[in-house]
């Protein structure tokens, strides 16, 4: 009986433990702030009587769409400042062009079409360059003048009320900011820079593996904190320091990769016989890798090594052929690097970390840009966004449909959700559709019956919750639309041919945006993989080309600034690559292999990222002397131009069989590399040039490598069937 009892109180206290562990799911927050922000954005407007509170809840929703998940006080300023000069550039538009409508629409298209092409552009909150958009439009009453500036001015207004309350809720209830996982991404990018480390020499598959996953999580890191309000950091970090962080873990990542990329060397068992303080180096970088994650998750101060140099056994080295010679040199020159470069991660991390947090002095490092300029997919869309305007305005002027204007705001501003994103405005249309049978059993039943004030918040609470909960945020607004044809305002009649009226304005503007998804540029998944796919190769191209020139001084401005471009958006175009791949129906494709498609694209992503840390390593380099000989006595053809053929779209099947015998080009360069070396003298260079080459020789070993494995997936790869037309 007393054991009984005992279990009895063992249980209740189990389930009490429970309850108060329980933790709500992140999605579960995001959908109750945001409904919680739709409910306010209704009721305290009608509370105090103001007019327009649908531009409140309209606000809130385009801001819950993009899918932000916390807020702060920063970002609802900025929001602010974003539609305050959206609408003064609106007010003061119609007082240039009072009665001008045509310059005034004109001159609207052009400012809203740059305003959203800064949001497709912009690496953060884009809601802020699209609140200035929408603002912009708003201020547009029809065409009329009589008390145009009160209206401009309660819009304004009632958007400020909006993007208020939506911050608010935010801070204060659940508050999550993207930033807060900055200190774990750093923590698993370091756990999976150890387990490179470990089997650097393993096998290739899982080598080939972890490096990817380095990549996007280094890649991760990065968005995060570009993404991330600078108010408060996470671990007390200003941004700037953030950014040095970043630039250290980039670094040990491109000597990590050196070391791990080729197959293990005949030499590797017996290095400590070449180099006599190889276990210590070796030692010391694992002590290191593993004490970085601990130091991010537990605040443990890390023990830092003294600097180190490598001790060669000169009478051991002389054993080996001058390539074993050329890779054990890179090899053990990279390891110190690497050495040097997490002892530099530590003392920054220490002095973070330690009880009386000191400033670490900051690397002269160029700061990530917060912008995206000049991505052919953002030009054609605000191409499409301009072209959606006027189609949209001409259909306002000749056909006056109900809604008026508002069928080209809505047109104009969500045309950025739907312009080359996966987003099927079809999709869209679905979604509203199914909003727009449920808000009628809401307009028939429930709304009639609702006398009280907390009866329509939580109507409208529960009404926004099924739309952030169940749906996607960004699909979310389409179906919370079916709230602005209720006709929720202080003065309410219900009359269904008003209903009717609003929501043929809704399905206007939807069949517009499917419109224009498909022309005037395709957006098929399979047209835009094949477009993103030639892009790779002619803007790899560009950067091997920027290499050669500079190292045969032809550089040039228009060079230079080709070359800057592709640096910018070849990492892009891969990504874009990857996404495009994923959409591919294999199902209409059924004989492309879609696990080797996106295999394909990954390596590609390990090409670029090879190729760029080759042109960074170049413009380094470009004073070493011994390169410079070597480049002069072999300038036949190169990897430039066996990329220039796949950027013209030729297949593996059309190129020169020397480009694809991989055995046979490591041989002629192996031959050329000894002759080379054999005619260099003693003495004649410097230690440090002599293995600035072996360095650039292995990089550009590393690059051919990749491209190697980027040749053997498109041989299996049939990508002119992507070329087949479909409807």
């Amino acid at each position: 009986m007393q054991s009984a009892t005992k279990e009895d109180k063992r249980s209740l206290m189990q389930i009490i433990d429970s309850l108060l562990s329980f933790t709500l799911s992140d999605k579960l927050k995001f959908a109750i702030k945001a409904s919680l922000s739709m409910a306010l954005a209704y009721l305290i407007p009608l509370s105090q009587g103001w007019s327009q509170p649908g531009t409140a809840a309209t606000t809130v929703m385009l801001i819950a769409a993009m899918g932000s998940v916390g807020d702060s006080v920063m970002k609802g300023a900025m929001r602010v400042i974003g539609t305050i000069i959206g609408a003064a550039v609106g007010m003061t538009l119609i007082g240039l062009f009072p009665q001008d409508r045509d310059i005034y629409l004109l001159t609207v298209s052009i400012v809203a079409t740059l305003f959203l092409y800064l949001a497709r552009a912009y690496k953060g909150d884009m809601t802020v360059f699209m609140l200035s958009a929408v603002t912009l439009m708003m201020m547009f009453q029809n065409g009329e003048v009589d008390n145009v500036f009160i209206f401009g001015i309660d819009k304004t207004y009632m958007t400020i009320v909006g993007i208020i309350i939506y911050t608010l809720v935010g801070i204060f209830l659940w508050p999550v900011n993207l930033k807060d996982t900055s200190a774990e991404n750093a923590a698993a990018l370091s756990i999976l820079q150890s387990k490179l480390y470990i089997q650097r020499d393993g096998e290739k598959k899982e080598r080939k593996a972890l490096h990817q996953k380095m990549i996007s999580k280094e890649q991760l890191l990065g968005t995060s904190i570009i993404a991330s309000d600078s108010s408060s950091m996470e671990m007390n970090f200003s941004k700037t320091q953030w950014y040095d962080i970043v630039h250290s873990y980039k670094k040990i990542d491109e000597l990590l990769t050196l070391l791990s990329y080729h197959d293990k060397a005949s030499y590797v068992d017996e290095f400590p016989s070449y180099v006599t303080n190889y276990q210590t180096i070796d030692t010391e970088i694992l002590g290191l890798l593993e004490a970085l994650p601990l130091a991010w998750k537990e605040q443990k101060e890390i023990e830092i090594p003294e600097a180190l140099n490598y001790e060669y056994n000169i009478s051991k080295v002389k054993e080996l052929s001058q390539l074993d010679r050329a890779d054990m040199s890179t090899t053990i020159s990279d390891m110190v690097k690497l050495h040097t470069q997490l002892c530099k991660l530590a003392q920054k991390l220490n002095s973070l970390i330690s009880p009386m947090p000191t400033l670490f002095t900051l690397e002269d490092i160029p700061k990530p840009a917060t912008f995206l300029w000049f991505d052919m997919e953002d030009l054609k869309g605000s191409l499409i966004t301009f072209i959606v305007f006027w189609t949209a305005t001409l259909l306002w002027i000749y056909v006056n449909p109900p809604g008026g204007f508002m069928i080209v705001l809505l047109a104009t501003a969500l045309s950025v959700l739907t312009t080359f994103s996966p987003l099927k405005p079809s999709l869209l249309i679905i979604i509203f559709s199914l909003s727009f049978v449920f808000a009628t059993v809401m307009y028939i039943f429930v709304l009639p019956n609702l006398h009280y004030a907390w009866e329509l918040g939580l109507f409208i609470f529960v009404y926004s919750f099924i739309g952030f909960y169940f749906i996607n945020p960004m699909l979310a607004v389409f179906f919370l639309l079916g709230t602005a044809t209720l006709g929720i305002n202080n003065t309410m009649s219900y009359n269904f041919d008003i209903f009717l009226i609003i929501l043929f304005m809704f399905y206007a503007f939807l069949f517009l945006l499917l419109l224009f998804y498909y022309i005037p540029f395709s957006t098929k998944p399979e047209h835009l993989f094949l477009v993103m796919k030639k892009r790779f190769f002619k803007l790899s191209q560009i950067l091997l080309q920027r290499s050669s020139n500079l190292t045969n001084d032809n550089g040039s401005f228009l060079g230079k600034m080709r070359a800057k471009y592709s640096k910018i958006h070849l990492m892009g175009t891969v990504k874009k690559m990857q996404l495009w791949a994923s959409k591919v129906d294999d199902k209409y494709f059924d004989t492309i292999d879609k696990d080797l498609l996106l295999g394909f694209t990954k390596e590609c992503e390990t090409f670029v990222y090879l190729l760029e840390m080759m042109h960074h390593r170049d413009i380094q380099m470009l004073d070493n002397p011994l390169i410079k000989v070597f480049r002069e006595k072999h300038d036949g053809a190169t990897l430039a131009d066996l990329l220039g053929e796949y950027a013209e779209g030729k297949e593996v099947k059309d190129i020169d069989p020397f480009w694809k015998d991989k055995k046979q080009i490591v041989t002629k360069i192996e031959d050329s590399l000894k002759v080379f070396l054999s005619n260099v003298e003693p003495g004649q260079y410097s230690e440090k040039e002599i293995i600035e080459f072996y360095e650039n020789i292995s990089l550009r070993r590393n690059v051919w490598l990749s491209l190697f494995s980027c040749q053997k997936m498109m041989e299996e790869l049939d990508f002119k069937v992507l070329e087949r037309s479909r409807f």
